[in-house]
């Protein structure tokens, strides 16, 4: 569970037989570019890297940046060999980067496959804390920026095996950063991403947390599910602008709903693990060798484009037909369509197709996470709940007790947007505020010239763990938040967590994932909707770090079981 902690190692063990193999040895080997960025930083210091002042020339301590620490690494495995790195566990997010940060500092590198640079034989990334540092690399990459997204390869070879238009393109299409993956992003992300957008779906997702909150308690003992089933219904109807009602278990379904849930939760989830294993890597990447880990995201991948790819089908034949309602014209599938045909999209039929079914796909595994934590932290935080229930209760009763779009504006619910914000704090389903590459030979970041290519990281989670810029951070305090908090940490060291990057999981910059403001929609409107319908309790859990979570596709909760008393 997350209460077990791994110890932190010490400062000796940390450095032992690595390239920086003691406080004294402080030049790394290698021949690497990130290696000798690293003795660049600590080729100024005495004594251990992690500890030392840097020095101005004048003796006196330059402590304007922190020092670059190098964490061991190997070729091919990175750091990942914990007896040789040092490094903590790795099951636990939530404790791995705090101690990282606590033993490396705020400024390291470590070989991670997946998230550092695929050039790089040990996989270095350099990872941050200061979110100042890190626009620094969004800067610097130009027209066409890379994304976390690239690093799921076994999706993509999947797509390209399949036939995908819109990553069989030379440069790799939506899977590259090139000029088609600028059309086909800039394609998907009208009618989504842009607030007025994503505000005009809103309703919809109301009227499906309506129907999903009548299934709640019947699915208090499997909630994992029960999110996968909301966030399923909820992005349908921003698809289609059809109510699947898969959520609630007591509304006859279409199995082939139910099955595409069940699918897309295993291929994603699987297909992310694909991305990260060093066996598939070797005999899948390299040799052409399917592992068994890589069949099962396949099969369960085929399952979701033949159901998925139905639904779109089915839906240009209404449309072709004249038989869609409002509420489907409504829908972003009808306006790519509309896009399409007026020559305004700059993709094919094919691409337009292919993306909104990755749209339906992605929305299961990802948003369902952070419903999870959100509605824990409710359960868990009974007074919390009670303010957040007063508020939202407030502001729709100018709707008759109904949500509705104005009742879930921040001027009319501040308590509900405070409520998800410290949500995302304390168990970001992300903790990495973004990844990027250096595109540029002249990047300095806390004074250290960073080689171009470089993977670099901005570790979103841990100063929102740190006392120094948190009061009592183990606590859920939605009132950090609200504006005269947020006002009062103006010009003092603690603005910094109020930094846009560390605001929500969805990365940063013209790669942030196209269907975010969706999600955020759906987690406070479903999050909303159960607040007001039900008093929530967790009986036999009374804490948060009695409860279990694990990295998925995203880092999840295992939900207990809870209670769902219906309001008077």
């Amino acid at each position: 569970t997350s209460s077990s902690r791994t110890a932190v190692p010490s400062e000796s063990s940390a450095f032992a037989g690595g390239t920086i193999a003691d406080c004294s040895s402080r030049r790394p080997k290698s021949t690497c570019p990130h290696a000798a960025a690293a003795a660049a930083a600590t080729a100024a210091a005495d004594g251990c890297p992690v500890h030392a002042d840097e020095t101005d020339g004048s003796g006196a301590p330059d402590v304007s940046h922190p020092k670059l620490v190098e964490v061991p690494s190997l070729p091919g495995v990175g750091s990942l060999l914990r007896a040789y790195s040092g490094i903590p566990a790795l099951d636990k997010p939530y404790d791995f980067w705090p101690q990282m940060r606590k033993q490396f500092g705020d400024f390291y590198t470590m070989g991670m496959p997946g998230l550092g640079s695929d050039d790089c034989s040990k996989h270095t990334c350099y990872v941050i804390q200061d979110p100042k540092e890190m626009m620094k690399v969004l800067r610097s990459e130009g027209a066409y920026p890379s994304g976390m997204a690239q690093g799921s390869w076994g999706i993509f070879k999947w797509e390209k095996d399949a036939g995908f238009e819109s990553v069989s393109h030379d440069d790799m299409g939506f899977a590259g950063q090139g000029e088609n993956w600028k059309r086909i992003r800039t394609f998907m992300q009208t009618d989504l991403l842009h607030p007025t957008a994503a505000r005009g779906y809103t309703s919809g997702l109301i009227e499906v947390a309506e129907l999903a909150s009548i299934g709640a308690p019947a699915s208090a003992s499997d909630l994992n599910s029960y999110f996968e089933r909301c966030a399923f219904d909820m992005f349908s109807t921003v698809m289609f602008g059809d109510l699947m009602e898969v959520a609630d278990p007591n509304t006859p379904t279409d199995p082939e709903d139910v099955e595409f849930v069940r699918a897309a939760k295993i291929g994603l989830g699987t297909g992310v693990k694909v991305s990260r294993s060093l066996k598939d890597a070797l005999l899948v990447k390299t040799l052409g060798i399917e592992t068994e880990q890589y069949k099962l995201m396949k099969d369960n991948l085929d399952i979701c484009w033949e159901i998925g790819s139905g639904k779109i089908k089915r839906f240009m034949d209404k449309r072709e037909n004249d038989e869609l309602n409002e509420r489907e014209k409504n829908s972003y599938l009808y306006r790519a369509l509309e896009r399409y045909e007026n020559g305004k999209s700059g993709v094919s039929l094919k691409e337009a197709l292919e993306m909104s079914w990755g749209g339906i796909f992605a929305a299961v595994d990802t948003t369902s996470g952070k419903m999870g934590w959100n509605v824990l932290h409710a359960a868990l935080n009974p007074e919390v709940q009670e303010r957040l229930y007063q508020e939202l209760s407030h502001a729709a009763a100018a709707n008759g007790g109904r949500l509705n779009v104005e009742a879930l504006d921040k001027s009319n619910a501040p308590y509900l947007h405070a409520f998800v914000r410290e949500s995302h704090r304390l168990t970001p389903v992300v903790p990495i505020a973004t990844r990027k590459r250096v595109a540029s030979d002249e990047l300095t970041i806390h004074g250290i010239t960073i080689p171009r290519g470089s993977a670099v990281a901005c570790d979103g989670y841990s100063l929102g763990q740190d006392p120094m810029y948190i009061d009592d951070p183990r606590s859920f305090q939605p009132e950090r938040w609200l504006g005269d908090a947020v006002q009062a940490r103006k010009g003092t060291p603690r603005e910094l967590i109020d930094h846009p990057f560390f605001k929500d999981p969805f990365s940063q910059g013209a790669r942030k994932c196209p269907g975010s403001r969706v999600a955020l929609n759906e987690v406070a409107v479903i999050l909303s909707q159960l607040v007001l319908d039900y008093k929530i309790t967790a009986p036999g859990t009374s804490s948060l770090e009695e409860v279990p979570y694990a990295q998925e596709t995203v880092v999840e909760p295992r939900l207990p079981t809870l209670n769902f008393e219906p309001r008077a």
